[in-house]
C-alpha cells in the first residue's frame, strides 16, 4: 500500500502463498505452523545475544534474555545503519525458565531509494500468539529515509529569534516518525486475529522505533469492533486507516509544525497526539538510552 503523499513509503505485507493466502515459514525449532497458513520453506533458528536486521530467508534469529527496554535501545542503533526494515515479536514471559524473547518475523526485506518493503511470517507469528498471552510486535523505520535526522546540518530546533518557516525537511521526518497507514492496517489485522483467539484475555501491542523515539499504537475497543464488522465488507476494514492517513497528509503535518515552530521533537509529540481517535490509540515516548554498537 502506497502512502497518499509524495514521500517514501514503508510497506508491510502478510507473507502470501498461492491464491493470495497468507503464508509463512517456521524455524527448525520454532513454533509449529498454524494450519491456516500454508508453509513456505523452513528457516533454521539461530540464537543470538543481540537483535539484528536480517535479510536471509533461510535463517531466523531468536534472542533470549534481552528485555524490552534493552531491545528497543538495540533497535534504535540498528536503524541508523540498516537500509531495510526488520520486525520482531517480543514475548515478555516466554516460559517459566526464560523471560524476554525476541523472534524475528520479517522476511523478504527489500529497500530502494523511495520505499522499504517487508513481508511477515504470519504462520510463525500465529503460533507465537497461540502460545502466549502477551505479544509486542516491534519494527523500525530506517534512518536513511529521514531527510532531517539523517543530515547533520538540518536544524532540529529553530534558532532564537527566527521568524521564517521551519525547515521543510521536518515534514518528511514527522511523517516517518509515525506508523504508516500500511503499518496500521497490518496492526488491525493482527490485533483482530489475536483477540479472536484469546477472547479478550491477554494483550497485544504494536510499536515502531524511529530516530525520534517509540510510537505505541493499537485499536481501542471501539476500533476493534469497527474493524471486525467491516473487514469482510466493501471497505475491507480500511476506514480507520484512511482517517489515519489523512492525519499524515502534508497539509495536516504542516499545521502541526506551525503549532510547534521551535522544536521538531515537540512537533513529533503533537502529531502523535493528533492520531488518537475513538478507534485508534497512539502514544509517543522518547528513547531513554542507547546501546553502543
Amino acid at each position: 500500500m502506497q502512502k497518499p503523499w509524495s514521500v517514501p513509503g514503508f510497506i508491510l505485507l502478510l507473507a502470501c502463498g498461492p491464491a493470495g493466502h497468507a503464508a509463512a515459514a517456521d524455524g527448525a525449532d520454532g513454533p509449529r505452523s498454524a494450519s491456516a497458513f500454508p508453509a513456505e520453506p523452513a528457516r533454521e533458528v539461530t540464537h543470538s545475544p543481540h537483535l539484528r536486521a536480517n535479510i536471509s530467508n533461510t535463517e531466523r534469529f531468536v534472542v533470549e534474555g534481552v528485555c524490552e527496554s534493552q531491545g528497543i535501545a538495540e533497535i534504535s542503533q540498528i536503524l541508523r545503519h540498516s537500509d531495510f526494515e526488520e520486525m520482531w515479536a517480543f514475548v515478555p514471559r516466554a516460559s517459566p525458565a526464560q523471560d524476554c524473547q525476541w523472534h524475528e518475523i520479517g522476511r523478504e526485506e527489500k529497500a530502494d531509494r523511495d520505499n522499504a518493503y517487508l513481508r511477515v511470517d504470519m504462520s510463525y507469528l500465529e503460533a507465537l500468539m497461540a502460545g502466549n498471552t502477551e505479544i509486542h510486535v516491534v519494527h523500525f523505520h530506517p534512518l536513511k529515509y529521514f531527510e532531517c535526522a539523517a543530515q547533520a546540518g538540518c536544524p532540529k530546533v529553530a534558532a532564537a529569534g527566527r521568524t521564517g518557516s521551519p525547515d521543510p525537511r521536518w515534514i518528511t521526518d514527522l511523517v516517518f516518525s509515525m506508523p504508516s497507514p500500511s503499518d496500521v492496517h497490518f496492526m488491525m489485522d493482527v490485533t483482530s486475529r489475536y483477540h479472536a483467539r484469546h477472547q479478550g484475555r491477554g494483550a497485544i501491542r504494536h510499536k515502531v522505533v524511529t530516530p525520534y523515539g517509540v510510537v505505541d499504537y493499537g485499536l481501542t475497543d471501539a476500533g476493534l469492533a469497527k474493524f471486525d464488522s467491516e473487514k469482510f465488507g466493501r471497505s475491507e476494514g480500511l476506514y480507520i486507516t484512511w482517517v489515519m492517513a489523512s492525519k499524515l497528509a502534508n497539509d495536516h503535518v504542516e499545521r502541526v509544525i506551525e503549532e510547534n515552530p521551535g522544536s521538531l521533537a515537540a512537533a513529533v509529540q503533537t502529531l502523535a497526539q493528533t492520531l488518537n481517535t475513538v478507534f485508534l490509540r497512539v502514544s509517543h515516548s522518547n528513547l531513554t538510552h542507547a546501546v553502543p554498537r
